[in-house]
């Protein structure tokens, strides 16, 4: 697998298909193999970049799990894509990998022909600072099914997932992530086999979890000129479904499709109706 190497930092591709680049950005814990089920389809009409950011596997860039921040991550997405003589490209995130792809679009739109965010993890479009309790309040006035169902996850899972994580319990961890994410009981047990094992080897990075966040409200969504289709798992965590919300809300050029039957991750959960759409949404005007 080739690596590309930018400002010191080592991040793994692969590169499927020609015509135009589709480039592809995971979240939280997993790497380049999260694509699997797209690679082969969208390489039949598309140049294909898929990536394992900084700290993902198979990567090697040291341990400091907290410096794998949205900002360095955006400069280490440019930075590749600058360095593979790609833009504009089609950029598509998950998750973590959704809110560092809106990152780089507002900032950067020349680089950006059209986006597609499934269920980005842009918690500041709902509080600036959720350690804040005031602003925790404050959602909590404006919005309380949010507010409730965003604080009902954070005890269930989020809390449980990080206390397991930094006793070292990294088995536990994955078990509870993928219990909130997936949105059933005992879903790590219910995933094939290679995505079970691709989320144990990449269980470090779940500390990308409390990395300090930028802040990113509607005005910086609304500064995203591309085009964007904004895609929510059906069962996936009703925090994230608001943040979909919100940025439908700012953003005037975007819509949004959701994939039944599908929690947080269906791209993998649910590859087949999730190429379809997607593939659809990006051949438009072609």
């Amino acid at each position: 697998m080739p690596t590309a190497e930018v400002d010191g930092i080592g991040l793994s591709y692969s590169e499927n298909g020609e015509g135009q680049p589709v480039v592809f950005v995971h979240g939280i814990p997993t790497d380049i193999r999260a694509w699997n089920a797209q690679v082969a389809p969208f390489s039949k009409k598309y140049r294909v970049i898929a990536y394992s950011r900084r700290h993902a596997h198979p990567n090697n860039n040291g341990e400091n799990i907290l410096e794998s921040t949205i900002q360095n991550n955006t400069k280490d997405l440019e930075g590749l894509i600058r360095s593979l003589g790609l833009p504009p490209v089609h950029l598509i995130g998950h998750s973590y990998g959704g809110f560092i792809a809106a990152y780089l679009a507002a900032k950067s739109p020349e680089l950006i022909k059209k986006l597609v965010l499934v269920e980005p993890g842009i918690l500041t479009l709902l509080v600036k600072d959720p350690k804040n309790p005031a602003q925790l309040l404050s959602l909590l006035i404006r919005s309380p099914s949010t507010a409730l169902s965003a604080g009902s996850f954070t005890r269930k899972f989020i809390n449980p997932m990080l206390d397991a994580y930094h006793r070292g319990d990294l088995d536990l961890a994955i078990r509870l992530f993928a219990d909130g994410f997936v949105g059933r009981k005992r879903a790590l047990e219910n995933l094939p086999q290679n995505v079970r094992d691709m989320l144990k080897e990449n269980s470090k990075t779940i500390g990308e979890v409390e990395t300090k966040l930028p802040i990113f409200v509607k005005k910086d969504a609304g500064r995203i000129s591309a085009e964007t289709l904004l895609v929510k798992g059906a069962n996936g965590p009703k925090v994230l479904h608001a943040i979909v919300r919100e940025l439908s809300k700012s953003m005037p050029n975007s819509e949004v499709v959701t994939i039944p039957d599908s929690g947080h991750f269906p791209h993998f959960e649910k590859a087949e109706l999730f190429n379809e759409k997607v593939l659809e949404f990006l051949s438009r005007g072609q």
